[in-house]
């Protein structure tokens, strides 16, 4: 088959980026797979094996599309109305209330299409060969989200850490993000330690080492690409019960609590957890090979013109 996939990012990624490495690991599936693979993406992209196109707005995509693809992939925008060629769309985010989306909307977790009325959804996926596995744990939690969004929960997982007496790492931004979502005191204690914006064989490192993930979000998260980093990576979760989050993090692999004072019966659980566990269930339904799986499918229904 062949297969373009449409971003707006420039690949590969070398820090951080959620959306921007679904597309990467897809199209490295996809070559494994046989298929042929063009990338129309930022100028300054590369992928060993992809065909790749610069493009860097909407409409420069649009008219720089190959004629000779069997199917298109919108990860960024969906196409117009009337775009003539065989396409899906894969929301990645939260759709702004009352934006109307196309047919043919992938959601990435149940919850997600639900929200928002799609029919199919794709659980986004993970290439394992990128993270590392540890049995072994050390004695601190690890937060790993945008420091800087108040809804990604920084500064609760500060408060709770200090609370119940417990090392926290936190990762994905600087004590001076503090200043706008709040919880600077609280990081000020020799307990905690910042690691700025991580990537690469640190990030998963850290992902690996650490004795659990916190995940105190105050929003309905898509999806969660680092709580299935983290799984893959033996290191269970304990998080708020928000979004995908009861799809992704069962009991077995990880707790979830609602209220602060709900959180040290949910810690207990989650050293219950065994790191093989946590991986055998991130590999199961989170690898980048089900993930190309899945869409395969999707892409055949569409070339059969069987509509969902």
């Amino acid at each position: 088959m062949r297969i373009c996939l449409i971003s707006n990012a420039r690949l590969p990624v070398r820090l951080y980026g959620g959306t921007e490495r679904i597309v990467q690991w897809l199209a490295q599936e996809y070559l494994r797979a046989g298929h042929e693979v063009t990338l129309v993406a930022r100028s300054g992209s590369r992928l060993a094996g992809v065909r790749f196109i610069p493009a860097d707005s909407a409409a420069q995509a649009l008219e720089r599309l190959p004629a000779d693809a069997d199917i298109y992939h919108f990860h960024a925008w969906p196409p117009p109305d009337d775009f003539p060629r065989p396409w899906l769309f894969t929301l990645h985010g939260n759709a702004a209330p009352g934006e109307r989306l196309p047919a043919r909307t992938i959601g990435i977790s149940a919850d997600h299409a639900r929200r928002h009325r799609l029919p199919v959804y794709v659980y986004n996926g993970v290439d394992p060969s990128e993270f590392e596995f540890r049995a072994d744990k050390q004695d601190h939690l690890l937060f790993f989200s945008k420091v800087r969004r108040r809804v990604k929960g920084a500064a609760r997982a500060l408060r709770l850490a200090r609370a119940n007496h417990l090392k926290l790492t936190v990762a994905g931004g600087y004590r001076l993000d503090l200043l706008k979502t709040g919880g600077l005191w609280d990081s000020l204690h020799p307990s905690i330690r910042f690691a700025g914006e991580v990537g690469g064989a640190r990030k998963a490192r850290m992902l690996a080492e650490a004795s659990a993930l916190l995940f105190p979000i105050a929003w309905d998260e898509p999806f969660g690409l680092v709580l299935v980093e983290a799984l893959i990576s033996g290191t269970p979760v304990i998080a708020t019960p928000r979004g995908s989050v009861p799809e992704l993090v069962p009991e077995g692999v990880g707790a979830t609590f609602e209220r602060d004072e709900d959180f040290p019966a949910a810690l207990e659980r989650v050293r219950q957890c065994r790191p093989g566990d946590c991986r055998d269930w991130a590999m199961e339904h989170f690898s980048s090979v089900a993930c190309a799986r899945r869409h395969l499918g999707l892409y055949a229904r569409v070339l059969d013109r069987d509509v969902f």
